[in-house]
């Protein structure tokens, strides 16, 4: 059976919609198209496990490629506390398998954690993969992934 018009044109409206909305699914790339990360999914859940010490930790595997100076790539990861305060849960850095101006690709375990006397880290949060400039270390390139805390024992 085929379509009229109007139908295509609300099919077309709506992949439009979802797609604008971040439902589409893939990896996710910086705006400068330097970095572009395929793991961890959009909404990733992060189990985090309380420590004997009080502290959290959680892990998250990022995979993807980049092009960037001498093969750094730098990452943060934080989530917003009920009091509206943003938490850190770690940041570091990590090599590619080439650096630029080749795109070399990236397989990494990332270990979150939150010292003890914070609030639970539960709730929406944030994994930021990027460059940062050589110039003044601020953050080029980046690729701001939302993810979901669980906490448990």
């Amino acid at each position: 059976m085929p379509m009229n018009r109007k139908t295509v044109l609300l099919l077309v409206l709506l992949l439009a919609l979802a797609g604008a909305a971040g439902c589409a699914s893939g990896p996710l790339t910086s705006a400068e198209g330097n970095v572009k990360v395929t793991l961890p999914l959009a909404g990733e859940t992060v189990a985090m496990t309380q420590q004997p010490d009080g502290s959290w930790k959680g892990s998250i595997h990022t995979t993807g490629t980049a092009r960037a100076f001498e093969a750094t790539v730098s990452w943060q990861a934080s989530f917003v506390a009920s009091s509206g305060a943003t938490i850190s849960l770690g940041e570091g850095a990590f090599m590619t398998s080439a650096g630029a101006p080749e795109f070399g690709s990236f397989d990494q375990l990332l270990t979150l954690v939150e010292p003890a006397g914070q609030p639970e880290p539960r709730g929406k949060g944030t994994l930021r993969i990027f460059i940062a400039s050589m110039k003044d270390g601020s953050p080029l390139d980046i690729v701001d992934i939302p993810i979901t805390l669980r906490t448990g024992q």
